[in-house]
């Protein structure tokens, strides 16, 4: 049995597959580099079809963003929401600043909003849980 989604809530989930949609397309079109913490989030994000070059962030982040600035004058953060995290997405926010490259922390913020993500390794199954939520709606 599928639960029929309420016709607002039906339009803010169609809202927010737009949303994400230009989100994908935007990483996608601007290939910068991501960086996450570890090889779980890498595989996640692979599963949702990003093909951006992916940096693990499992070196000092002074060192690392001296690889992202080899490539690219900007890339995305994608630090889990946990004290960890944050802390983390700060210091390679500042170290990215220091070498040159704008640190994109905008698409970490849209895909909590969109997705409901608190870690980036979980990516994959809350974008199939917001697939089926809107499948549910139009099968039902």
């Amino acid at each position: 049995m599928t639960v029929k989604n309420s016709p607002l809530t039906m339009r803010k989930l169609q809202r927010k597959q737009k949303f994400l949609g230009r989100l994908m397309k935007e990483l996608d079109e601007r290939g910068m580099p991501i960086l996450v913490e570890g090889k779980r989030d890498r595989a996640a994000l692979e599963r949702i079809g990003v093909r951006n070059r992916i940096f693990l962030i499992n070196m000092s982040p002074d060192e690392l963003c001296r690889r992202v600035a080899k490539v690219a004058d900007e890339a995305v953060v994608l630090t889990d929401f946990d004290k960890t995290g944050e802390k983390l997405g700060k210091r390679v926010e500042d170290a990215l600043y220091s070498y040159n490259v704008l640190p994109n922390m905008d698409a970490r913020r849209k895909f909590r909003y969109l997705l409901g993500v608190y870690n980036f390794e979980e990516i994959d199954r809350k974008l199939e849980e917001f697939k089926k939520k809107i499948e549910g709606d139009t099968n039902g």
